[in-house]
């Protein structure tokens, strides 16, 4: 059933409430810096007092990401709230308590605060639908592990041996070397943002224990270094995106100063033969069950068979923030609504109660 719990039907006592606490705190000369709720712009009395929620631990109120999820929500007659640092212990209470009952929460940030994984296990535990849920999902993020379901699912995957976290360091066998080459990736199943990524090293005793030291607890591969070809200027090479059944695809210029985005465009599917690609997603969508993931794709020549080679297989907790920010790199807006969007269009399903429609939709810009 989509109906909420009792109490957190009680709007009007829930925003008196949160006016008076706001208004004590303004009284008391403490400033109060949680995120409010974002109600929509033409209320209606089927408003739930939060509809959807999106966690992301440092995200300001007043940052362009909010501001879009309220444009894009408000449309649909969906109300939202940010999770961030200053409010999160208080909706893990709200949730637990059942004062509120989204519909959808957004996870953002359980991988790397568990605080938000506390917040994410709560609401799942509460009945809310939440993207990505972190129970279970290490068996397709952690690269170890999903390198081999992946594998045996006959996709694309760059030659790989995997040492086991407490293994002892080795040099690998002939066989090995035959298959990983002169050059090679050392990258940690647990690792994101490149941390801890060794590349174009030889797959020596050396470097691999180098490489190893920066976590032991962590299992680790060593992958054969995959050469991508360019177009014009551009790197050949793709994040694909899969959400809820939606697809879409960028072009994930990796650079020697610094990676960017560039937007893909339907002249660019057809010129360079990209269909491939929005197969492959669909393919780790279907092994995996998750429903929200970027995958990297490197293409390694201009036709022919295995083109296409997943690099990085199964990121989630995407990154959706178009803020220019130091050492980050923002992501385009126009995707980012595209997020936005299919998440009001789920969310409305989900609090009409009607089974969510996983459409296969691609969106290029």
């Amino acid at each position: 059933s989509s109906t909420p719990p009792f109490f957190s039907r009680f709007h009007s006592l829930r925003s008196i409430s949160g006016k008076l606490q706001r208004r004590a705190k303004k009284l008391s000369g403490k400033p109060d810096n949680s995120p409010w709720i974002l109600q929509p712009r033409k209320s209606s009395a089927e408003n739930a007092y939060v509809d959807f929620i999106f966690a992301l631990d440092y995200l300001s109120p007043n940052s362009p990401l909010v501001s879009l999820f309220h444009e894009i929500m408000s449309a649909y007659g969906l109300s939202a709230l940010l999770v961030n640092h200053a409010n999160v212990d208080a909706v893990i209470n709200q949730i637990e308590s059942g004062w509120m009952q989204p519909h959808v929460l957004l996870d953002l940030a359980s991988s790397t605060q568990e605080r938000f994984a506390v917040l994410a296990n709560t609401a799942a535990r509460r009945g809310v639908y939440v993207i990505d849920h972190p129970e279970g999902l290490t068996a397709w993020t952690g690269k170890a592990t999903s390198h081999i379901q992946l594998e045996k699912a006959g996709l694309p995957l760059p030659p790989t041996v995997i040492l086991p976290r407490g293994s002892e360091d080795r040099e690998l066998t002939a066989q090995e070397l035959e298959k990983i080459g002169d050059r090679c990736v050392i990258k940690p199943a647990a690792g994101f943002g490149n941390r801890g990524v060794v590349v174009g090293v030889a797959p020596t005793l050396d470097q691999i224990k180098k490489a190893r030291d920066y976590d032991r607890n962590d299992d680790w591969l060593i992958q054969k270094m995959i050469t991508w070809i360019n177009y014009e200027t551009r790197p050949a090479y793709l994040r694909a995106y899969y959400l809820l059944g939606h697809r879409s695809l960028m072009w994930w210029c990796k650079g020697r100063e610094a990676d960017r985005y560039d937007l893909l465009t339907w002249n660019d599917l057809k010129k360079y033969d990209l269909f491939e690609a929005v197969e492959l997603v669909d393919k780790v969508a279907e092994v995996s069950g998750v429903d929200f993931f970027s995958s990297e794709i490197a293409i390694t020549a201009a036709n022919g068979p295995n083109r296409f080679v997943l690099i990085d297989y199964i990121n989630d907790q995407c990154d959706m923030d178009p803020e220019e920010r130091p050492a980050t790199t923002p992501v385009p807006q126009e995707w980012v609504k595209w997020v936005c969007r299919n998440l009001a269009d789920f969310t409305l399903q989900k609090k009409r109660g009607v089974v969510p429609t996983k459409s296969k939709t691609l969106t290029l810009f």
